[in-house]
């Protein structure tokens, strides 16, 4: 047994077994179930639309070479332009490219897994290039020095006196500072930041071929 399989064995356990931790989780699951629930209301059909769905997913990935040269097709005649790479390393060095030749020193970030993979905030960290998230979990967890949690809510794993307190000790908000207070505080930071950032960074939750599209 490794010893990095043997800490994360040892870890899991750790986490697994903590009520606090569980209890945390508990509650911030069942508020997203209940949303999950009101969400499934604006369908008619729900199963129809589900079905739909997986037909076009499963064409869009056997037929994705031809796609995605379509996208850049399209994507190029509106002057955009589409940069190919082939792993992590080359991604990070054409991003950091971009970023020198524009003398970049600020950055505002869209929530994307892709440049959670890319661990592209350490890259900037170095270049001393300050890279913000602006999704509300994204940023309180960038705030703890933490990664994301979960894949779509980042912040699952912290309760709102965990946030308060947080804010508390990085900008001398209230201890007891409730959730719309924080996110008040928080929109005005980020106004902030976008009119003064260099560049902004978004991931695709899918691009779209025929029109050039990025959603």
């Amino acid at each position: 047994m490794t010893d990095n399989y043997s800490n994360f064995l040892k870890a899991a356990d750790n986490k697994a077994f903590d009520e606090e931790h569980r209890k945390k989780l508990k509650f911030n699951i069942s508020k997203y179930d209940n949303a999950v629930v009101k969400g499934k209301q604006q369908f008619s059909n729900l199963e129809l639309a589900k079905q739909r769905v997986a037909n076009l997913k499963h064409k869009a990935i056997n037929d994705l070479d031809k796609y995605l040269v379509e996208f850049e097709t399209n994507f190029t005649e509106h002057g955009g332009k589409v940069i190919w790479a082939n792993d992590k390393e080359e991604a990070v060095s054409e991003i950091l490219k971009v970023c020198a030749k524009y003398e970049v020193r600020n950055i505002v970030k869209s929530k994307s897994m892709l440049t959670e993979e890319l661990e592209i905030n350490h890259a900037f960290e170095e270049q001393n290039i300050e890279s913000l998230e602006t999704d509300l979990g994204e940023y309180i967890v960038q705030l703890a020095g933490e990664k994301p949690y979960h894949i779509v809510t980042p912040a699952m794993h912290k309760s709102k006196e965990d946030v308060s307190k947080l804010f508390h000790e990085k900008f001398g908000l209230p201890i007891d500072s409730a959730p719309e207070q924080i996110t008040a505080f928080v929109r005005k930071v980020l106004r902030d930041k976008y009119t003064a950032a260099d560049v902004g960074i978004t991931g695709a939750n899918f691009i779209i071929a025929d029109i050039g599209g990025v959603a």
